[in-house]
């Protein structure tokens, strides 16, 4: 129980505490009061401040298997009891605890539900602690209505703001759900749909034509290591989504496509937009794997550029007119880059391809060394 104790809800109820150790401080200053009551004041006290803070630190997960206002109504119960056997010493003051019943179902249950308990209570407690010891009636109706009546307010707002929160990360499943889904699509509908069509083909030649069979199978053979290659960087993505995930994803998806991978051994984080600069990456390694037929693969990272380098084939004539006309993925990046006041720039030199992201205008290539 203790792993799932929320001690942030916790603390949050025990500040309000604070005002009932106010009547308990009274109880033992004043001099009308035995030694007796004092003492019962503060063993009654400290066991319904450990219960009250202990009661909202286990709520959703103590007992387990009940629903919320089962677990509610126990915690209730309890502190309805213990304020009770608070009377002996505080008196008609034993109200002071009211309040704390209020809190309990304010922050938990729904605004009319929670009000009528607070209303109901409120009620119940006045009319003996007037009937017998006619107490100021300003500072009953504070104590008993005004008092949870504000308690309510905060509750209310507190359960809005975390409903907006739950919402919030509803939301965000399912636009990572999404994105899973564009993902396999993207990665998996093209692939596999040329697999059948080769596989189909290597069939009809593999006894008229061997040579054009074996040729299909190795085509088949390579777009299947691509696929694993990307499904398997789509995956740890997923685990670790963050700038260093993409890194981890870009390593694997390189190595299953046996292009070696020279990565920064110091990941430096971007400064800013790093959003942007995993999606380059992502989109960079990838064309990588799947165009460029390279050997090794070169990543250079700074707080606000990104370079990668393969020494694969470079672009072909139809993928720079799709480039120069927004086209392609890397047209897309580009697009980014520019809405972020940066720049996407391409270089083919000495056999190598460099695509480099820069934020702050340095357009400087780095060199790869020697391998």
């Amino acid at each position: 129980m203790m792993d799932d104790f929320k001690l942030r809800d916790a603390v949050f109820s025990a500040i309000w505490l604070l005002f009932l150790l106010i009547a308990l401080v009274q109880i033992l200053v004043l001099p009308s009061y035995s030694t007796a009551q004092r003492l019962w004041a503060v063993a009654i006290t400290a066991v319904f401040c450990v219960t009250y803070f202990v009661s909202f630190g286990t709520l959703h997960t103590f007992p387990r298997g009940w629903s919320l206002e089962r677990q509610v109504a126990l915690r209730w119960g309890i502190l309805a009891v213990l304020a009770l056997a608070a009377i002996p010493s505080y008196g008609v003051w034993a109200v002071c605890f009211v309040p704390y019943l209020g809190a309990l179902v304010a922050f938990t249950q729904p605004l009319k539900i929670a009000s009528s308990i607070i209303a109901l209570t409120g009620i119940v407690a006045s009319i003996p602690a007037w009937v017998f010891a006619r107490p100021n009636f300003i500072d009953l109706a504070i104590i008993l209505f005004g008092w949870p009546l504000l308690i309510l307010v905060l509750g209310t707002l507190s359960q809005r703001e975390d409903t907006e929160t739950a919402l919030r990360h509803d939301l965000d499943l399912a636009q990572q759900r999404e994105d899973i889904a564009a993902d396999i699509h993207d990665l998996l509908g093209h692939t596999l749909t040329a697999i059948n069509l080769k596989a189909e083909v290597a069939r009809r030649f593999i006894d008229r034509d061997p040579a054009k069979a074996a040729a299909e199978l190795e085509e088949i053979s390579s777009l299947s290591r691509t696929s694993l290659a990307e499904v398997r960087s789509t995956v740890t993505r997923m685990k670790n989504p963050t700038f260093a995930g993409e890194i981890q994803a870009a390593r694997r998806i390189l190595e299953t496509a046996d292009i070696h991978p020279h990565l920064p051994e110091t990941l430096i984080s971007p400064r800013a937009h790093e959003d942007l600069f995993s999606w380059a990456l992502r989109e960079l390694t990838t064309n990588v794997v799947r165009h460029s037929g390279a050997s090794h693969c070169w990543v250079f990272l700074s707080e606000n550029s990104l370079q990668v380098t393969d020494n694969g084939d470079g672009f072909t004539e139809d993928a720079s007119r799709a480039l120069a006309a927004g086209l392609t993925g890397l047209g897309g990046l580009r697009r980014r880059a520019h809405d972020v006041g940066g720049d996407l720039i391409i270089q083919r030199a000495e056999g190598l391809t460099s695509v480099l992201l820069t934020l702050d205008g340095v357009r400087h290539i780095e060199e790869v060394p020697q391998t």
